[in-house]
């Protein structure tokens, strides 16, 4: 089972990569390589749908729906903002919605529930833009996050838990293409009678601008088990983005789970809308 998923991953990233495919919470990346200017929108929209599936290293499949909203305003050298979403979660082994994906837990549970999910503030600086395709030196963003835990812990839903954390995203441009990445650390809240580790992160991707208005990128994802003894998760993300309009972009993604700390496989879409220009 391992060899034929690591195989399709394989195959996964290798079609992406030649058709033009362009990573969580699910989103298309976003570069960080140009400041943002004065006279431009102020505000994003982001509105997503995603499904995913798996059996986490079990005999029972879990299956879950997401749909994230982002709110976001957007500073001169920073953005700042806040994301809700609703869940559907169909489970009966030990998992539990963290960052709206299922996530191997230490307490076993029957659910078939939906509701909101938990609230995420998001704060970025542009510290560094990228120099240019002459410059090795890439674009860093710094960034906190919080979580509030709004969904339903009884139910899955989320860990009932506050989770707070920092990272680092960066990116550089090479003419056409460009790599993207970024590292993170979380700590987690333990509920009553369960021990949940901290979370280190990283993802890594590269990506290539086909057209002015379709990009592509493929993302490896790596999320350390917040429970001992648990697979990390690994997975291999491939995202197209379709520029609608100069403020709409449409992103659809997919992807393969790697190890038994991520669901097997998952697809989705996202729009985003920037506006508010003065």
């Amino acid at each position: 089972m391992r060899s034929l998923r690591v195989g399709a991953a394989s195959l996964c990233a290798v079609l992406l990569a030649t058709s033009g495919a362009g990573a969580q919470e699910r989103k298309a990346p976003e570069r960080t390589d140009v400041s943002p200017a004065p006279e431009r929108e102020h505000f994003q929209l982001k509105v997503g749908a995603g499904y995913d599936q798996g059996d986490f290293g079990t005999k029972d499949t879990t299956r879950s729906f997401y749909a994230p909203v982002t709110f976001r305003y957007l500073g001169e050298r920073f953005d700042v903002g806040v994301t809700a979403s609703l869940i559907y979660l169909d489970t009966d082994t030990s998992v539990v919605v963290v960052d709206g994906q299922p996530t191997q837990s230490d307490r076993q549970r029957r659910s078939k529930d939906a509701g909101f999910g938990d609230l995420y503030f998001k704060g970025r600086y542009f510290l560094v833009d990228d120099a240019g395709p002459d410059s090795l030196f890439p674009g860093l963003a710094p960034f906190v996050k919080i979580k509030a835990p709004t969904a339903d812990a009884d139910k899955g839903l989320g860990t009932g838990e506050w989770d707070g954390g920092f990272g680092l995203e960066w990116d550089k441009r090479f003419r056409e293409f460009f790599l993207l990445g970024d590292v993170s650390y979380t700590f987690m809240g333990s509920p009553p009678h369960q021990d949940f580790r901290d979370r280190p992160a990283f993802s890594i991707g590269i990506g290539r601008q086909f057209t002015p208005v379709i990009a592509g990128t493929v993302m490896l994802d790596w999320r350390r088990s917040i429970v001992a003894g648990g697979d990390n998760a690994v997975e291999l993300t491939g995202i197209v983005q379709y520029r609608l309009t100069p403020t709409v972009i449409v992103s659809p993604y997919a992807f393969v789970g790697l190890t038994d700390g991520s669901p097997d496989f998952g697809l989705g879409v996202e729009v985003s809308w920037k506006f508010g220009r003065y």
